[in-house]
């Protein structure tokens, strides 16, 4: 079965991606897309962390006080390709591949 061909962003947004093998990436935090005709193209998703605690600390780490007393953590941010998407149930989505690490995609 495949994927609709339209779906509400908003739908989307902050929902908790699983890789192929079922474990939890992170949560989308925004897409990419390319002008295309009158319409839009979507390119990419970016992924990032996928708890609470998790989000508070990639925010604290843009300040500095907090970085600096060890209260911060570099945010683990995913951008990967819009086909690696399975959007077949867009409440839950997940993506065609595992992904491990820093590998398959990620940018930092």
């Amino acid at each position: 079965m495949s994927a609709p061909q339209e779906i509400r962003l908003e739908r989307l947004l902050g929902k908790l991606v699983l890789d192929a093998a079922g474990w939890p990436v992170g949560r989308i935090e925004e897409v990419l897309a390319q002008p295309e005709g009158d319409a839009y193209l979507l390119t990419h998703v970016v992924i990032g962390p996928d708890s609470r605690l998790a989000q508070w600390l990639a925010a604290a780490h843009q300040l500095p006080t907090l970085r600096a007393l060890g209260l911060s953590r570099r945010p683990s941010i995913r951008k990967v390709p819009w086909t690696w998407l399975d959007l077949t149930d867009p409440d839950k989505p997940r993506l065609h591949r595992a992904v491990l690490g820093d590998q398959g995609g990620a940018a930092h």
